[in-house]
């Protein structure tokens, strides 16, 4: 199994990262992809991907931090994603529930970095809240720099919004929400080829029911998969194999 989405490095798990990630195989997880969220969380997942095999990283700012988005981090993502450990850009784009940094900063910030990852040609990794509209205005108005991918991480949008962003051929991950009893999930995954789904945990967030409210490791990317091939109707196996196609498809810099 995969998780393509998750912060060991974030202060919930950075002491027990290095334990984490040495008992990885022996919870069937394959590789996972650290996601970046500012300066010092890119230079930190870049460290955990130097030092361990099954450890990947992407390099980019989360929408909360884009106030602090510099000429300085400019250059630091372009010399980090030199490193081909590096497989994305991300996670960027629009977060308007908190609105931790001004919308208009938010949008000149995302358009930025999704023609940073044109440039560096690698897949953009989306983090989206309550800005949907926003930002497929976005993605509609930088498409010819969309050129090497884009994942909606953690998508929470609808199942006609996912047909919309499927027919563009955008991936979409899902971690330990769609295992919630008020997620309606279902409708949307169905709407979504099986081509085109990644699994993940967002660990330290979003624990899988029946663990819900604890911290999240990506040990429980299992109940996710389990969870996604029990929507699509696909036994436990098929759905590993295709999650599997479906990221090194998109983060082509993986070669396992």
């Amino acid at each position: 199994m995969i998780d393509s989405h998750l912060h060991l490095d974030d202060e919930k798990l950075r002491e027990k990262a290095d334990e984490i990630i040495n008992g990885l195989s022996a919870h069937n997880i394959e590789f996972v992809i650290n996601n970046s969220c500012n300066y010092q969380s890119m230079l930190d997942s870049v460290a955990l991907a130097d030092k361990y095999e099954n450890v990947y990283a992407t390099v980019g700012m989360h929408p909360h931090e884009s106030k602090d988005f510099d000429d300085k981090f400019r250059r630091s993502v372009s010399e980090l994603a030199q490193n081909p450990k590096v497989v994305a850009v991300g996670e960027i784009g629009l977060d308007y529930y908190y609105d931790l940094s001004d919308r208009q900063t938010q949008k000149d910030v995302f358009a930025e970095q999704i023609e940073i990852a044109d440039k560096l040609e690698l897949p953009i990794t989306l983090h989206i809240r309550d800005a949907y509209g926003d930002a497929w205005d976005i993605l509609s108005a930088q498409k010819k720099y969309l050129n090497s991918g884009v994942l909606w991480h953690c998508y929470s949008g609808s199942a006609e919004f996912a047909k919309q962003a499927a027919r563009q051929g955008h991936y979409f991950a899902f971690g330990g929400a769609i295992t919630f009893k008020n997620a309606n999930k279902a409708e949307v995954l169905n709407a979504i080829p099986f081509d085109r789904i990644l699994s993940e945990t967002d660990s330290p967030y979003m624990a899988p029911v029946p663990l819900r409210g604890t911290i999240n490791t990506p040990y429980n990317i299992a109940l996710i998969v389990g969870k996604i091939a029990e929507i699509y109707g696909k036994d436990l196996l098929q759905t590993e194999r295709q999650i599997r196609e479906n990221t090194l498809k998109l983060f082509n810099r993986i070669k396992r």
